[in-house]
């Protein structure tokens, strides 16, 4: 075979640069595909944590006549909401531990824990409890709806703030209007840059930019409802505050509240 017909075996600068940008090409149009697809893997994580949180909450409800409160207070026997449904969850295990992180949510996004007094309630735990923070690093990144739509109304609006207190304690489930409609438990802890607004017990709510529902999922933040049910939500449709309309604004505040309304003059 000559050296001529060696050299036409070969490709030319011409056609790798061809070939490169075509290789670019199904690359750039590959990697958003796969990019959603791994969203939606991690969405479709969070929505079976919540729908497992969901169970746990009603299961809670049927053994003790009422839903969780957010904390027990600041006092040695303290303990934050989570330490009441892991066992509906596994008990107390690593296992229970993950499902109070969403996969999507980055590290400064885990709550830290509010409480820090001698044991067993140390950081909000009960005794022998497997911590949410272990090393003093939050992997809990949910957060519960204690307040309702504005934190301090009387009665208290939202799932109950405070064991045995007389205006922000505990909810029955036959307090709640429409349980579909109301939001339980959801991806929080929107005020990211913040730092010093980050350290409390996991809520989640609109009264508060710490508290807003934080959108990992392709723009929106997964919720759990009271009646068990989950869904990737809008955070417009959370918050009355980025709302101009106002029947929008009525819209997202109802969702928090056990009576299903506003109550936009309590603010």
């Amino acid at each position: 075979m000559r050296l001529s017909q060696l050299k036409k075996l070969g490709f030319t600068l011409i056609e790798l640069l061809v070939v490169i940008a075509i290789i670019a090409i199904l690359a750039g149009m590959l990697l958003p595909a796969l990019a959603k697809a791994k969203s939606k893997a991690t969405g479709a994580k969070c929505s079976s944590n919540l729908r497992q949180m969901g169970i746990a909450l009603i299961a809670f409800s049927d053994d003790f006549g009422h839903y969780p409160v957010g904390i027990n207070g600041n006092r040695g026997s303290s303990w934050i909401w989570p330490s009441q449904i892991r066992q509906y969850l596994g008990g107390n295990t690593a296992r229970s531990t993950e499902l109070f992180k969403c996969p999507s949510a980055p590290d400064k996004a885990n709550w830290k824990v509010k409480f820090s007094g001698s044991q067993p309630a140390e950081d909000g735990y009960l005794k022998g409890e497997v911590r949410l923070r272990p090393g003093g690093v939050s992997f809990m990144s949910y957060g519960y709806n204690v307040w309702g739509a504005w934190a301090g109304m009387i009665p208290n609006q939202g799932m109950g703030v405070y064991k045995d207190h007389q205006n922000w304690g505990e909810t029955k489930p036959s307090q709640v209007l429409v349980p579909s409609e109301m939001i339980a438990i959801g991806d929080s802890n929107w005020d990211l840059n913040q730092e010093g607004d980050r350290d409390w017990s996991g809520f989640i709510g609109m009264y508060a930019k710490r508290q807003w529902p934080l959108p990992l999922h392709s723009e929106r933040a997964e919720i759990l409802f009271v009646d068990g049910h989950v869904n990737a939500e809008k955070r417009t449709d959370l918050v009355a505050q980025l709302n101009k309309d106002q029947g929008r604004k009525d819209f997202a505040a109802k969702r928090w509240n056990l009576d299903n309304t506003p109550h936009h003059e309590r603010r």
